[in-house]
């Protein structure tokens, strides 16, 4: 009888006990976006077409009419550019904004499908095929933000429209705070913290956003699919930084570490990542950070057997003894790794982007060697499944082709930037030119300049010239050319120059090496050696 009182008792005790552990052990609930996507993403709508980009300046009441000086004109035009940037292959397109003499331009811009197009040195807005994106500037507003009005037609003027308003409200990263240089354990809880809001966040979507009332359906899953996939980036871009400031014992330390930091990306997939409508809604940045951070093993270091066009007997043997991957391998491996290690899933959006992202920054260093080419292409293909990503792939290969194939070269019309850059070489023709794009604000341009040094020296007697080309004032760039002794031919151009070039060489990032050989040809794929041994 007392044993069995005892045993009552002792389970009356231990029962909340027990009840209160489990309690402890629930993980919190994670949200999940309601009603999304609101609105159906067809085939035809992710397809590619022109974007009317068009605007003007606004004028007093008295000077309409007027024209507009011409060297008014030469000093704006070549300042403002169109960057088409097609972030599923690493792709950008830049073309400069001409003014006419009555103060507006006009321009066509092809996207590959709807995305996101930066006006610099403006704004970013969203371009969709068939519709008009307007600008109004008017130069005697104070600020930038007073003085630049964005519109638009159809989706893409219901997007652009409120794009400023929702990166405002929902989106203010403070980059300030530098966690991810206090260590490993610090950036975690720093992530959880993120992740928390994030959930928030989405609550809040799902209770409705206020600024979203009214909007089409469509456009209401670009813009809270555009809101969490820029708190993802920063989540990832924290991460980047700090595995370059952390130290670890093993490499396993690394890998555990990774794989715990982005466990919180598999029970929210369907909205982060595993999320088609990213294709029209995400950017080059997000996707960046997604390739190279949360999904690091498709940009992993391997070493891979590319397989002869030809079956070769000999080679077959080598590969079966040698512990090599074929590129087809390690396409099926990476996605292997992130199913196992982050439980997302084996069809994943943005991880079948990021393998086409890691295979077409790769070709241009292939040149014609197609039948690599086409190993590298079909390895990618063999992991992505969704049909607008085949047909990218499948255009984007195509152009290679056609841009690598030896062909006649027609005469063209010589375009600005193409006098531009004469005019620059031509004092030192008969030289190789390693011509260099920089300017002040970009710390990996003056670090290059700075390990330059030496080599500028050695060869300053050799038929080779250095020259850097900034669109920043010698007042401006004296302080650290001069006490930093950087020779060269040192080259300042105007903001308009500078944008032609951009157009010329289709380039935004810096800095920006360009080779010329001695008779004024600009060459790729070819060292400063090899030209002066010509």
């Amino acid at each position: 009888m007392k044993k069995t009182i005892l045993t009552i008792l002792l389970a009356v005790l231990i029962a909340p006990i027990g009840m209160q552990a489990k309690k402890k052990e629930k993980k919190a609930e994670v949200p999940q976006l309601q009603n999304f996507p609101s609105a159906e993403l067809n085939e035809f709508r992710l397809h590619g077409g022109n974007v009317v980009v068009q605007g003007h300046f606004v004028v007093p009441e008295e000077a309409k009419g007027e024209k507009v000086p011409q060297e008014v004109l030469n000093q704006i035009n070549g300042r403002f550019t169109v960057i088409m940037r097609d972030y599923i292959v690493r792709k950008e397109k830049i073309s400069t904004i001409e003014f006419t003499p009555d103060g507006t331009f006009s321009m066509n811009v092809y996207v590959p499908y709807p995305m996101q197009l930066l006006i610099y040195p403006l704004r970013t807005v969203y371009g969709c095929p068939g519709d008009t994106i307007t600008v109004s500037i008017d130069p005697t507003k104070k600020t930038k933000e007073e003085g630049v009005k964005f519109d638009g037609t159809g989706l893409s003027g219901e997007v652009t429209r409120l794009m400023q308003v929702i990166d405002d409200k929902y989106y203010k990263p403070d980059w300030s705070n530098k966690v991810y240089e206090k260590g490993p354990d610090s950036l975690m809880k720093w992530k959880d913290e993120q992740v928390a809001q994030l959930d928030e966040l989405v609550r809040q979507m799902n209770n409705g956003l206020p600024e979203l009332a009214g909007c089409s359906p469509m456009a209401s899953d670009i813009l809270r699919t555009h809101i969490l996939a820029q708190r993802l980036e920063h989540i990832c871009d924290y991460y980047m930084r700090g595995m370059s400031n952390f130290r670890w014992n093993a490499p396993s330390d690394m890998k555990t570490y990774w794989q715990q930091y982005f466990s919180f990306v598999a029970p929210r997939a369907k909205y982060l990542t595993d999320n088609p409508l990213l294709m029209i809604a995400g950017d080059d940045f997000f996707y960046n950070r997604v390739e190279y951070a949360a999904f690091e093993p498709i940009n992993a270091s391997r070493t891979i057997a590319n397989l002869p066009f030809d079956y070769n007997q000999a080679f077959a043997d080598a590969l079966a003894k040698e512990k090599t991957q074929t590129p087809r391998e390690f396409r099926m491996n990476t996605m292997k790794e992130l199913q196992e290690k982050l439980h997302v899933s084996p069809t994943d959006f943005s991880a079948q982007v990021c393998h086409l992202r890691s295979v077409f920054s790769t070709l241009k260093w292939l040149g014609d060697r197609y039948d690599q080419a086409a190993d590298e292409v079909a390895a990618a293909m063999s992991v992505v499944s969704h049909p607008d990503l085949i047909r990218q792939g499948l255009l984007t290969f195509r152009e290679y082709i056609k841009d690598n194939e030896i062909k006649v070269v027609e005469d063209k019309p010589m375009t600005k930037g193409d006098s531009i850059f004469l005019r620059i070489i031509e004092p030192y023709k008969g030289n190789v030119l390693y011509v260099d794009f920089w300017e002040m604000s970009c710390g990996p341009c003056r670090g290059g300049m700075l390990s330059m040094r030496d080599e500028v020296e050695a060869n300053k007697d050799k038929p080779i010239k250095y020259l850097y080309v900034t669109d920043d004032t010698p007042e401006h760039c004296k302080s650290f050319l001069e006490p930093n002794n950087i020779k060269g031919e040192h080259i300042h151009i105007t903001r308009s120059e500078w944008g032609y070039l951009q157009e010329k060489f289709q380039f935004t990032g810096i800095p920006f090496v360009v080779l010329v050989d001695k008779q004024g040809k600009v060459r790729e794929n070819v060292s400063k050696e090899e030209l002066m041994k010509e």
